[in-house]
């Protein structure tokens, strides 16, 4: 979902004054998940692995959540000639493959870990995942309270940073990511991706954080708008 809120929308008018060419090109807006738990997860998912295994671990959570819902999982053929999913018959019946949505923390809060890490593939990150899930739930971290508090000023945004850097598993590109998510654009959720990206495009064989940093603060306070 895009990110259209009021706040939104004057930080859109704003990043297009200071960079016309955006305007242009039509591009400045940042996709986001319908909840912060979601776009935590999704953090994790994309630490230290490609970007097929996230995606695969994402839509592992999604079919998993089907099941959590009781539903029977079909499967799904598809048409060489066109690429078009097709229904198939099942034991005489005939079923859809189908896929429920991103699991909340209350629908994984009933998850172990190994049974999260054994049917999505988690690796370490089922640790992680289910451990914030029972702080939302059991009530140590209030998320809701978090989300109903937004949007929030940017002074605010450093001790957001520091919050959730002292969760598990929230490094800074963790942390930047999920700040991105919710409207605060200063800090670059920077991995090996920045590098490569800063090696093809402004030709720097070797790229450091402090360069990242020099490269984009002229976009200040969009950043990460510049950046994606």
């Amino acid at each position: 979902m895009l990110r259209l809120s009021d706040k939104d929308e004057r930080d859109i008018k704003h990043f297009y004054q200071l960079q016309p060419k955006a305007k242009n090109m039509c591009f400045g807006r940042i996709f986001r998940s319908p909840s912060i738990f979601e776009d935590m997860v999704k953090s994790i998912l994309l630490c230290n692995c490609t970007w097929r295994r996230t995606l695969d671990m994402a839509q592992a959570l999604c079919e998993l959540q089907f099941e959590l819902k009781g539903q029977k999982r079909g499967r799904m053929t598809v048409d060489s000639t066109n690429g078009s999913k097709t229904k198939i018959s099942v034991d005489g019946e005939l079923e859809y493959y189908s896929l429920g949505n991103f699991p909340n923390s209350m629908e994984l809060n009933i998850l172990d870990e190994d049974t999260l890490r054994n049917r999505c593939n988690l690796g370490y990150r089922a640790k992680i995942v289910i451990e914030l899930a029972r702080r939302i739930q059991n009530g140590e971290f209030q998320l809701n309270k978090f989300e109903k508090a937004l949007p929030l000023e940017a002074k605010s945004m450093p001790k957001i940073y520091k919050m959730l850097n002292k969760k598990r598993g929230f490094g800074p590109f963790a942390c930047a990511n999920v700040l991105m998510c919710i409207g605060y654009y200063e800090r670059i959720p920077t991995d090996t991706e920045t590098y490569r990206h800063k090696k093809e495009i402004h030709g720097r064989n070797k790229v450091t954080d402090k360069e990242v940093k020099e490269i984009y603060d002229k976009y200040a306070p969009f950043q990460c708008m510049a950046y994606w």
